[in-house]
């Protein structure tokens, strides 16, 4: 079935999709729903009352409480078995009925869509018939007003004598904005020749005062020729009077001459300003004839415009009036054209009754059944290792901490600890081996001579691997001083097996002799300097330059220095120990560390300007091989070395 929006009224988006969703919710009416059961009669087809019982069972004919009540669940029946698809991106919507017949449910579907268009063709001619009854009453109305309006109009002009010539109106609205009156041109008229006259009497006047002031005469045309001729006869006789006397004939008679040429002169002179004088007395008789007509239609004109008034206030209302019929004549011949349009609803494929059923499909439920569940088992394993922080492959650091991995340590038993990273061909030696050999590459002159070894917690293998590298480096043979600089939680005496009597926070106090505080471990190959007791400010002490002499005086008798340094978190004293050494090495324990906390830990590394070399993954067990990292060294071996994977104790991996 195919919709259309009515063109009756501008198209715009907003509009067009309100139409659509009025039609969809037609679609669905109940009103829809009475009129199909009406109809298709269908409280009296035996067919779609079997499939639905509606009789409930009842032998002979219904009376109407009981027809009631079924045109009722008919409906109710009709409405949830009828389903609106509108196809995206077209004017088209797919309408469908789910039965348990697919006859009935083709019947169903046509005779609903029929009743929908003839519904929609009862409701334009209905809205039609009532549009045009009204428009016909108010229209003969503002007739009757506007001829009432326009004779007021015509009375009132004829009695004020208001004369219009000439009517403007706007192009927008149609209104009166200006009448041109009899007197108003009148007026404009005169006043045009007024100001001609008062140009020619100002001209006359000019020419008149300058003939009056001053005997040039330029303009009149005989005296100029006078005066030209008089000239010349000068002329002559000035140069006759330089030959001859004054009594020589041709002298007397040019004398006689130049006396009448001058006589001449003086008459046309008189006869010129006489004219002049005529010409301006002429202009400005003129003058005052024309400013006193001006004078009675200005005020004629005056009178005209305060009796306008009222005039302009009966223009507007018939304006007003004329508007308003005009708009309304203009709207009934547009319904009138609607009413006799075309339906805008239009049926395009009438229904068939489906070759199968359309519910239940076994194969396509037990296929979505399949995809929810491998989709829910995904979601739930995904929401797991999102949830799981730990370190479960330590090549990550490198992705996720943005560190260079230095090695990787195995989970081993603590009793089995020392005798491991003495041998030489154990795993754990050879994993602290393998991260020693990457530590000489890390500067430009090796391994570097200073670092310290700290982790975000307690517990995750500092103190050992702080052991072991010294160890390592010790039996490669160098000179290694490891000093446990973690003076709040001492754990190298524990490691060794001696007493923490002495030690770093002795000096740190201002103890000078150093010699008398440094030990050394001949089964390990290195020495070391002890933490010592536990002072009351370890920060304060961690903050002098203390620290930075003892290192640089060790360093004058040790290739390495390697400070055993507290966890970051909780704590001032890391930061603070990672100043006078090159470098950091960042232990993080592949079981039970915190992605988070591990981050947050080297962010204050970072805020210190510490160089942090790289991480060093320990206790690395079997659940992290699953992840494709073990270990098969040259030897043969790797977890089935036969050592055994137990829990931390005081000694070895733990702290």
């Amino acid at each position: 079935m195919e919709t259309d929006v009515e063109g009756a009224r501008e198209k715009t988006i907003s509009n067009e999709i309100a139409f659509f969703n009025t039609q969809y919710s037609l679609l669905e009416s109940r009103s829809l729903a009475a009129r199909t059961v009406r109809a298709g009669n269908l409280l009296n087809d035996k067919d779609f009352l079997a499939q639905y019982d509606l009789t409930g069972g009842e032998e002979g004919t219904p009376n109407s409480a009981q027809r009631a009540r079924m045109a009722e669940r008919a409906e109710k029946i009709l409405l949830d078995a009828v389903s609106i698809e509108p196809v995206r991106q077209s004017s088209l919507v797919d309408v469908s009925f789910s039965t348990p017949s697919a006859t009935l449910s083709a019947k169903l579907t046509n005779l609903w869509v029929q009743q929908f268009v003839a519904a929609n063709l009862d409701r334009r001619f209905s809205a039609t018939s009532d549009a045009r009854r009204f428009l016909e009453q108010r229209i003969g109305s503002l007739r009757r007003n506007l001829e009432d309006s326009e004779r007021e109009l015509i009375t009132y002009a004829a009695n004020n004598d208001i004369i219009t010539l000439e009517t403007r109106s706007d192009p927008g609205t149609g209104r009166t904005i200006g009448d041109r009156t009899l007197v108003a041109a009148d007026v404009e008229k005169i006043s045009t020749a007024l100001s001609v006259a008062r140009d020619a009497r100002i001209a006359a006047e000019s020419q008149l005062s300058s003939s009056v002031s001053s005997t040039d005469l330029s303009s009149n045309a005989a005296v100029s020729a006078l005066r030209q001729r008089r000239a010349e006869l000068m002329a002559d006789l000035a140069r006759l009077r330089k030959i001859f006397g004054e009594e020589y004939p041709e002298i007397v008679a040019k004398k006689e001459q130049l006396a009448a040429l001058n006589q001449s002169v003086s008459t046309e002179t008189q006869r010129s300003r006489a004219l002049n004088q005529e010409s301006y007395a002429s202009a400005l008789k003129r003058e005052k004839e024309l400013q006193a007509e001006l004078d009675r239609l200005t005020g004629k004109y005056r009178d005209q415009q305060r009796r306008s008034i009222e005039y302009a206030i009966l223009q507007r209302e018939v304006d007003t009036n004329r508007q308003l019929y005009d708009g309304l004549l203009q709207r009934y011949k547009e319904i009138g054209a609607a009413g006799v349009g075309t339906n805008n609803i239009a049926v395009v494929d009438t229904a068939t009754p489906s070759p199968g059923p359309s519910s239940p499909k076994l194969i396509l439920n037990v296929a979505l059944a399949l995809i929810a569940g491998f989709g829910l088992a995904g979601a739930l394993v995904f929401l797991l290792e999102q949830l799981d922080q730990s370190i479960r492959d330590p090549s990550e650091v490198s992705d996720r901490f943005g560190l260079p991995l230095l090695g990787s340590i195995p989970k081993v038993d603590a009793d089995t600890f020392e005798e491991l990273l003495l041998d030489k061909k154990s795993m754990i030696y050879e994993a602290y081996f393998a991260a020693q050999t990457n530590l000489t590459f890390l500067t430009n002159h090796g391994a570097p001579r200073s670092f310290m070894l700290t982790s975000t917690r307690p517990a995750e293998g500092k103190s050992s691997s702080a052991l072991s590298l010294a160890s390592v480096f010790g039996q490669t043979g160098k000179k290694v001083m490891l000093i446990d600089a973690d003076i709040r939680s001492p754990s190298l005496n524990e490691l060794l097996d001696v007493d923490n009597r002495n030690g770093l926070s002795n000096y740190l106090t201002g103890f000078d002799k150093v010699s008398e505080l440094i030990a050394s471990s001949p089964e390990f190959g290195f020495d070391y300097i002890l933490a010592g007791p536990m002072p009351p400010n370890a920060a304060e002490l961690f903050s002098s330059s203390r620290l930075s002499e003892l290192v640089e005086l060790l360093l004058r008798d040790y290739d390495h220095v390697i400070l055993d340094a507290p966890p970051v978190l909780g704590l001032a004293d890391a930061p603070l120990l990672a100043r006078p050494v090159e470098g950091v090495i960042f232990t993080i324990d592949a079981s039970s560390s915190s992605a988070r906390a591990i981050k947050s830990a080297l962010n204050r590394l970072r805020q210190t300007d510490a160089q942090i070399f790289g991480a060093l993954v320990t206790k690395v067990g079997r659940r992290n091989e699953i992840y494709g990292y073990g270990y098969g060294y040259g030897y043969g071996y790797g977890y089935g070395y036969g050592y055994g994977y137990g829990a931390d104790k005081s000694r070895g991996n733990s702290e």
